[in-house]
Parts: C-alpha cells; structure tokens; sequence
C-alpha cells in the first residue's frame, strides 16, 4: 500500500483556518468600533440638539421671570391703588358723615319748642345737650331721632326743671344716641 505524507495539507489547512479566525475577529473588531463609533455619533447629536433645547428653554425660562416680575409689579401697583380707593372713599363718607348726621338733627328738632346747646361725640355715641319747654317736646325729639334713618339707640340720660331768667321753667335734658349713616351701610363692601 501506498503511504501518502497528507502533514504538509494538514499544516497548510491548519494555517488557513487560523488565518481566517483571525481575519473574522479582526472584522467583529472593526466592525464593532465602527458600530460604536456611529453610535457615539448619534449620542453626541442627540446630546447636542437636547443641549440646544435646555439653552432654549433657560432663555425663554428668562423671559418668563421677567414678565412674572412685571406682572407682580403691576399687580402689586393694583393693590395700592385699590387701598388708596378705599383710602379715599373712607375720608370722603367721613367727611359728609358730620354734614349728614348734623342735617338729619336738624330736621329731627321741635321748631320754636327746643334748643341744642352742644353736641359731642365719644366712643361712637353722640351726646347731645338742650334745653326744652317740656317733657313732651323731649319724648318727640326721642321719637323724631328714633324713626330717624341716621340715629339708633336713643336713650334719655338726664332730664331736669330749671328756671330760664327767673320766671320760665324749662326742661335741661341730655340724650345719648348712635349716630348712623345709612348710604354708609347700604353701599356694597369692598367695590372699588
């Protein structure tokens, strides 16, 4: 038989597989870094463009604070030009207070049968002091003030005789009553 020396194949056939596992591996490498570096690529656009978008934002982030700052400027403007309403509003029903509280005595007084000697004012209370023929001039005052849209709580406090010029008698009384304004109360709170 013959004897065929198949060594020198073998070794050649050896030498091709590892040629071609090396070249497979060096192609996995190569094509692995190129996959890699695409995709780092794309990661750095991405990056990129969401960088962009958070600049974009921060500057409209700016904006936006200052137009909340405006508007609390002007909101609080509003809100002191609105005290300052109610401010005036306040002082010009204090001011026709008096006036009004002083034309509703007025019409409230028994012509030609009482006199007013004083008035004053404490503690929300007015004390008015007078002089009167007699006790039925004083009891329609009483009535007149009490029917009065601008006096509450009427209340007699003294009521005495004394002689006017040695020959008339007279009543000296003193009535303590709540002045009130109507148009006050009946105005709505807080309109501006």
């Amino acid at each position: 038989m013959i004897k065929i020396n198949l060594l020198p194949f073998r070794t050649a056939r050896k030498k091709e597989n590892i040629r071609q596992q090396v070249m497979i591996f060096l192609l996995s490498v190569v094509l692995a870094l190129t996959l890699m570096c695409g995709y780092g690529t794309m990661l750095s656009g991405d990056i990129a463009g969401l960088e962009s978008n958070i600049e974009m934002a921060s500057s409209e982030l700016v904006t936006y604070q200052q137009v909340i700052r405006r508007v609390k400027e002007y909101e609080n403007t509003l809100r002191q030009l609105r005290q300052k309403n109610s401010a005036i509003k306040e002082l010009e029903l204090g001011r026709a207070g008096p006036v009004t509280t002083l034309d509703a005595m007025t019409q409230c007084i028994v012509p030609q049968m009482m006199w007013l000697t004083s008035m004053s004012e404490k503690d929300g209370f007015l004390n008015i002091n007078g002089i009167a023929v007699d006790n039925a001039t004083i009891a329609h005052f009483m009535e007149r003030l009490e029917e009065s849209p601008c006096f509450i709580d009427v209340d007699l406090q003294s009521s005495q005789q004394t002689e006017f010029a040695d020959t008339l008698k007279v009543k000296v009384f003193r009535i303590k009553c709540k002045p009130v304004n109507p148009w006050m109360q009946a105005s709505p709170q807080g309109a501006t």
